[in-house]
């Protein structure tokens, strides 16, 4: 009984054992796979590709399997052909294709792809694809940006063997890969848009539509696709403000330029319409939309007393038009009908825009049909036989009287002799403009870069001591232009401003001349020409000026050149070229030779 009470005991101890070693190969057969995967993670195996990866066009993120994937700005784009390109090296990496497996041609500009038993070739500028021996004809030609080769994709994708799809701009705007052997199925393509939709953002297109800009110290708000001015029922332009750094908007006329309504009680109340929306808000702040109160950091309402102009802070002029608030940063901000959070693509599309927000007109225009910039050269003029004071101090009196502001562009050697006056300018809402320190009769084009430089740059430094300011814009001597003076222009950062109506005053030099030329010609957004150094200037174009003021056909204002730029929705860019200032604005790029 001992003996087999012992060999029951040992017979237990063996089978325990036995369960253990299954136990112990039953966990390496069930660790085999994922010792693979690692050791693919460290040699660079297939980890993080996928069998399927959602782009976007202009979108520098991209969807590969489920990882969010950065491409470096490296963004799909439509090219002039209207085809669909995408950066190569993205395209193949995130499917699957190895670094190793992609060469690079330098001197042909030749991308070399091995997949399996093809080998694919495509280069730069030729529409020409390679597959082996056989080859194709591409939709359009790779082209090199930035260092990046971009090929169509469709036309890759079908050497490859993989499936695509496209999404349109009002559904996303993106476009579907996929390398597996199931069909790719319209609404495989329309699920898996959805999807990156919720990680990419909008589309450009349904990023713009209904989208609105805003940017402080701007009186202009930017919606499909055009800038417009925010004019309360005065018919005044009202600009975003900051207050001790918060961000108001000024609610009658914003709402108004949208086409909604905002009314106030006369005591401290508003109410707003906008579409199906209806807001209240007091000047205390307190705010409800849709009947539900608004609260929460950033909510808030200013009245400016001394302008009786309500404003609203930014965050509430969103809730009261539905959209959601992002700050662009430099004082830019925009209403959306999604939150940017962490849409970098599209913040940055959107800044692009940021430059149809001209910087308010700080004077008081008048409201009128017609604006025209007068614009004077050559001056200051100093004593004279029929103006003892100074043709350039009578000129700028005759102004006064009449309300009208013009541009001056000086010449530093005529400034050095007559400049008591100088005040002045800007006291009395005239802009200070550079007309070179020598008025060389080559013209700016017949000097150097250096030359340009220090004609101009000298003259600025001049006018800003006895002017107390910089001039801000410019006109080239005999308004002639060439790249050279463009280049320094802009590295000096000055608009070129030249005209659409010249007077002849420098010519035929008659007062009555003046005066025809004037009324005969000027239009709205003209630039006129015009100089500060004939007596027969000063009374032709005050005589102008009377009549054109006393007309009941059309109202006419007279403003500098910035004013006119800001009344239209221009921003002025330095090394441009402006004949004149209106809607549809076209820079010249042709030398000019008058005057």
């Amino acid at each position: 009984m001992a003996y087999q009470s012992r060999y029951r005991r040992r017979r237990r101890r063996r089978n325990s054992h036995y369960g253990v070693l299954a136990a112990l190969i039953l966990l390496i057969v069930l660790a085999i796979p994922v010792g693979i995967k690692v050791v693919k993670s460290v040699i660079g195996g297939s980890v993080g590709t996928a069998n399927q990866a959602v782009f976007q066009v202009y979108n520098s993120k991209a969807l590969i399997g489920k990882e969010i994937v950065d491409l470096g700005g490296a963004a799909p784009f439509i090219d002039q052909s209207g085809s669909t390109v995408i950066p190569l090296r993205t395209l193949s990496q995130g499917l699957g294709i190895a670094d190793d497996q992609v060469g690079w041609e330098q001197v042909t500009k030749t991308v070399q792809i091995k997949q399996k038993k093809n080998t694919i070739r495509v280069q730069v500028g030729s529409k020409t694809l390679r597959i082996n021996d056989e080859s194709k004809e591409m939709s359009t030609a790779p082209v090199m940006v930035d260092g990046t080769t971009y090929v169509p994709v469709r036309d890759i994708c079908e050497a490859f063997s993989w499936k695509v799809g496209f999404v349109g701009p009002e559904q996303g705007h993106m476009i579907v890969v996929s390398k597996s052997k199931k069909d790719l199925t319209e609404d495989a393509v329309k699920a898996a848009a959805v999807e990156a939709l919720t990680v990419l953002g909008p589309s450009r297109q349904q990023l713009m539509d209904g989208s609105v800009l805003m940017r402080v110290d701007s009186d202009k708000l930017y919606m499909n696709d055009k800038s417009e001015s925010m004019k309360d029922q005065n018919k005044k332009t009202n600009s975003v403000i900051e207050v001790e750094n918060v961000r108001y908007v000024p609610l009658e006329a914003a709402m108004a330029t949208l086409g909604g309504k905002a009314e106030y009680d006369g005591k401290t109340k508003w109410t707003v319409q906008y579409q199906d929306l209806e807001s209240t808000v007091t000047e205390d702040g307190k705010a409800t939309v849709s009947k539900k109160h608004i609260k929460g950091d950033g909510i808030s309402a200013y009245r400016d007393t001394d302008k009786n102009r309500f404003y609203v802070s930014a965050q509430l002029f969103g809730a009261m038009i539905g959209k959601t608030y992002s700050d662009l940063g430099e004082g830019a901000f925009a209403y959306t009908s999604q939150s940017l959070d962490g849409f970098d693509s599209q913040k940055a599309y959107l800044i692009s825009f940021s430059s149809k927000l001209s910087t308010a007109v700080e004077v008081n225009v008048p409201e009128a049909d017609v604006y025209v910039a007068l614009t004077f050269d050559d001056g200051p003029t100093g004593k004279t036989k029929d103006f003892s004071n100074g043709l350039t101090v009578e000129l700028l009196d005759g102004l006064k009287e009449r309300g009208v502001h013009a541009t001056f562009f000086m010449c530093g050697y005529r400034l050095k002799d007559f400049n008591s006056h100088c005040a002045r300018y800007l006291a009395e809402g005239h802009e200070l403009g550079n007309h070179t320190m020598n008025h060389p009769s080559s013209t700016l084009t017949g000097l150097t870069a250096d030359g340009i430089r220090e004609e101009v740059d000298s003259n600025s430094t001049l006018i800003e001591q006895y002017c107390g300011q910089k001039p801000t814009v410019m006109r080239p001597v005999g308004g002639a232009v060439n790249d050279d003076v463009r280049a320094v222009m802009k590295e000096l950062g000055l608009p070129i401003i030249n005209w659409d109506v010249d007077t002849l005053d420098w010519k035929k030099r008659d007062a009555e001349s003046v005066k025809t030329n004037l009324l005969n010609m000027v239009h709205d957004g003209s630039i006129v020409l015009m100089h500060d150094m004939y007596p027969t200037t000063v009374h032709g174009v005050l005589a102008a000026i009377d009549e054109l003021q006393k007309r009941e056909d059309k109202t006419y204002a007279f403003v500098t050149v910035s004013e006119l730029a800001a009344i239209k929705g221009v921003t002025l860019e330095p090394g441009v070229v402006y004949n004149k200032i209106d809607t549809s604005m076209a820079s010249s790029t042709d030398d000019t030779t008058a005057s």
